[in-house]
């Protein structure tokens, strides 16, 4: 028997900006017109197969700095990107919620978090609110980071929640693992991604009284829950956590599935997500009801770990804004290899 949804009083929240720094471009409209046009920058790497073949990635062109300090300057930009939009915050006035991986990936234990952010706000001479934190659980905390967003914005003292996401899959002790699990794209697996690395910032604030002003994309509700099933086959999936958290996130906005017009998806070329992805809404769907359009992300940047969740939510933000977008209600789900599930349904208000 399935979990019953998850249901939280939950007061819509405006990103009221946004930034991105990926393979496609080192700021929000240039790597968001690239993936509207479907483009991609996946390139071979020194990267290799165990038969000498060079793998495909979506690289950032820097050569000389790796590790922390790589990813420092990718938040950097796009922290850089989402405040450049917005001259009334006060930093200081800003909580940061910064999606890392979750402990038990591989390449967390190689970082230290706390030194890539402490360094990034030294570089943009830049101050948060001490209520930031890093929330390292994977891109499927991004429930849990509009949980805390949304319990922040209630506080008098805090104008602002930038939700951040940084990640990079491009170092050896991650590569080798992928491909030890047989789960990277190479010309003997087909069913497999292409690690990138990336890092977007949206910032949430308070729902705003309508006004003549331009519409913007509201978050209206989110979900999330736990699925047995696991990638590697060990344990078959049903669905029944992503479903969940689907459920969830409809319920928290009021809404119902006829209310939706698209979906986006984290899948990253592995059949299992995206055979899971399809399940759920099967599950979910009325009996006749209409197939959503499908919006992916990881066909242009690659698969970005962490970084996905954030970067779905500032490509969508200007995206459902655009007179030829995907409509004006649209719900987007991640998946985790721990099992966790995520989902959030936006609104163009």
């Amino acid at each position: 028997m399935e979990a019953p949804p998850q249901t939280l009083p939950f007061t819509p929240l405006r990103i009221a900006s946004a930034g991105i720094c990926c393979s496609l471009g080192y700021t929000l409209d240039t790597a968001s017109v690239a993936l509207q046009a479907r483009l991609d920058h996946f390139q071979s790497s020194h990267f290799k197969t165990p038969r000498g073949e060079p793998l495909l990635v979506a690289q950032l062109p820097e050569t000389r700095r790796w590790g922390g300090k790589r990813l420092g300057l990718w938040l950097q930009a796009a922290l850089r990107d989402c405040l450049s939009n917005v001259s009334e915050v006060t930093p200081d006035r800003l909580a940061v919620l910064w999606l890392a991986p979750g402990r038990l990936e591989v390449r967390h234990a190689a970082i230290d978090w706390g030194a890539i952010y402490q360094d990034a706000c030294d570089a943009l001479e830049l101050r948060f609110h001490a209520e930031s934190r890093i929330l390292a659980q994977g891109r499927a905390s991004l429930s849990v980071a509009l949980e805390r967003a949304h319990l922040l914005l209630q506080r008098s003292d805090i104008d602002g929640v930038l939700v951040v996401g940084v990640d990079s899959l491009l170092d050896a002790p991650t590569i080798g693992r992928y491909l030890n699990e047989d789960r990277l794209l190479t010309p003997k697996n087909a069913d497999g991604f292409i690690p990138g690395e990336a890092a977007a910032a949206v910032l949430l604030q308070r729902e705003t009284a309508p006004s003549d002003a331009r519409p913007s994309v509201h978050i209206v509700g989110h979900g999330r829950g736990i699925e047995a099933g696991r990638v590697d086959g060990s344990v078959p999936s049903r669905a029944q956590g992503l479903a969940q958290a689907l459920r969830a996130a409809l319920s928290s906005a009021a809404l119902g599935y006829a209310d939706l017009e698209f979906r986006c998806a984290d899948q990253n070329g592995e059949a299992f997500y995206a055979k899971e992805a399809s399940h759920a809404f099967g599950r979910i769907a009325p009996v006749g009801g209409d197939a959503l359009e499908l919006l992916t992300i990881a066909d242009g940047v690659g698969e970005v770990g962490a970084a996905l969740g954030p970067l779905m939510l500032a490509h969508l933000s200007r995206l459902m804004r655009h007179p030829l977008g995907p409509g004006a209600c649209g719900i987007l789900h991640l998946a985790d290899d721990d099992g966790a599930r995520a989902a959030a349904v936006l609104e163009l208000r």
